[in-house]
């Protein structure tokens, strides 16, 4: 659990678990993070784009009233702290069982590091989680 302040304590941050358990549903983080270095887009690569997808363990309809709505990607001593974009994404049948979320423009950091993400989950009586998918590697896309 933490508080309902954005700016969350570096401290509570890294001791965000990998699990966490809500109504008796154990949720993980599973994530996609990429920087765009296709030709003719802006010159170095795009920003980090990141996909945050919080995981029902049992596989079973994600819970509807848990949400996603903050997000902190660390690397070394850098934190990006952001909120994810309204953009719509496609739900696929296949992924019933997760929650998606995407934010962009983020840092400019060098694909293939590895870099700690943690998202704030909040429940459906509105207590705010930290859930956290350690060491996760920055693609590149060309």
């Amino acid at each position: 659990m933490v508080t309902g302040a954005d700016t969350v304590d570096p401290a509570a941050l890294s001791a965000a678990p990998a699990e966490i358990t809500i109504d008796g549903r154990v949720l993980a983080l599973e994530t996609y993070l990429w920087r765009d270095f296709m030709p003719l887009r802006e010159p170095g690569g795009r920003s980090l784009i990141a996909i945050a997808r919080v995981t029902a363990k049992d596989r079973q309809p994600f819970p509807a009233r848990v949400q996603a709505d903050r997000m902190w990607i660390i690397h070394d001593k850098d934190i990006w702290e952001t909120e994810f974009s309204n953009e719509p994404r496609p739900q696929d049948v296949a992924r019933v069982h997760q929650y998606e979320r995407i934010a962009r423009g983020g840092p400019k950091w060098d694909p293939g590091i590895r870099v700690d993400v943690i998202v704030r989950v909040v429940a459906p009586d509105g207590e705010p989680y930290l859930l956290q998918a350690p060491k996760q590697i920055i693609e590149k896309t060309h």
